[in-house]
């Protein structure tokens, strides 16, 4: 079983019904940020859509910002940001799973691969 860090676009797929990657999340040790439920939450159409992603998010271990991940993500931007792009929300992604030693599962690979040290996955199934 691995640790990983879920991406916001890795639940989206979830919450369109992909039982694969569900089943994948759920079988491993699956971890989310504040900015992951926060990214999630926004992307809700309705406050009943908003109760369902509330309720399916609570079932794992949330980590929040703190002052190693805060002091990460701004190193991440200061060296990233202008060569790559970076912006803050995966900027306290990638320092969220680079502080806990987790494993970013993205479907967005390129919003990470440049990042020196961070662990993310290749393919999710």
């Amino acid at each position: 079983m691995i640790k990983l860090l879920v991406d916001t676009n890795v639940f989206s797929y979830i919450f369109r019904g992909d039982s694969q990657i569900r089943e994948y999340v759920e079988n491993n040790e699956s971890f989310i940020d504040a900015t992951i439920y926060i990214e999630c939450l926004q992307g809700s159409k309705s406050k009943a859509e908003k109760r369902l992603i509330k309720n399916y998010l609570d079932g794992f271990p949330l980590i929040f910002i703190s002052h190693d991940i805060s002091k990460q993500a701004i190193r991440l931007i200061d060296a990233y940001s202008n060569s790559h792009g970076l912006l803050l929300p995966d900027a306290l992604i990638a320092a969220t799973a680079i502080e806990n030693d987790l494993i970013v599962a993205t479907y967005n690979v390129s919003d990470f691969k440049f990042i020196h040290g961070l662990k993310y996955t290749e393919s999710l199934i």
